[in-house]
């Protein structure tokens, strides 16, 4: 849970950094009017350090309410890394929301140990759903993956309250091995030099033109 205060518009920005905190707002339809809040800046970096964008956060205003929001934007100063502002959504608990899911992934793969690259295809999953059934992030156990084997978006769990936006046959992570290694990069190599080869060549210049004038 994260604790927030109450903040006039009228208070700078940058008076509320020099003094340690944050600016925020909180917002989403069902709010009537946006809530303007200042969050310490110390809290969201121990925030951030323990969250995704698909997790659902507790704001506690002082002397109001907890929102249960997703975060929306954070603005970060490009020279110094600090927050400069933070956005919260405050969902429609009966309405889907299409929000990309980190995947992480777990265990020591085999097929790695056999020689095989392991390819993360899919890092992040789109996907529409009620906002109590996005997970902060699909955890993929990669233990029993052997070489050219795949775990697919059709492999994980999914219902009405929740659908991904790929294919089902998308795979997330796979593991090829080195002779297909070998024969992509083999491919590339040929698709380049065919490129190559059939590429225009430079068009001399009619005889006599780019000579200087004597």
């Amino acid at each position: 849970m994260v604790q927030a205060k109450p903040r006039s518009l009228s208070v700078k920005a940058k008076r509320l950094r020099r003094e340690g905190y944050v600016p925020a707002v909180i917002y989403g339809p069902q709010v009537e009017t946006p809530v303007h809040v200042a969050i310490r800046e110390s809290e969201l970096e121990d925030l951030f350090r323990n969250v995704t964008r698909s997790t659902t956060v507790e704001v506690q205003v002082e002397g109001g309410e907890t929102n249960h929001v997703f975060l929306k934007d954070i603005q970060v100063d490009p020279i110094t890394d600090r927050f400069l502002h933070v956005d919260f959504y405050v969902p429609e608990p009966g309405r889907k929301l299409v929000i990309p899911v980190p995947v992480k992934l777990v265990g020591t793969c085999p097929g790695v140990k056999e020689g095989g690259i392991l390819e993360h295809v899919h890092e992040y999953i789109e996907v529409e759903g009620l906002p109590r059934r996005i997970p902060p992030f699909f955890e993929i156990d990669i233990s029993n993956l052997g070489l050219e084997e795949s775990i697919l978006i059709g492999d994980l769990e999914w219902d009405d309250d929740l659908r991904p936006l790929h294919p089902m046959d998308d795979p997330i992570v796979t593991v090829l091995a080195p002779r297909a290694v070998r024969l992509e990069a083999e491919e590339e190599a040929e698709v380049a030099a065919e490129a190559a080869e059939e590429a225009p060549e430079a068009e001399e210049a009619p005889e006599g033109e780019g000579e200087p004038e004597g």
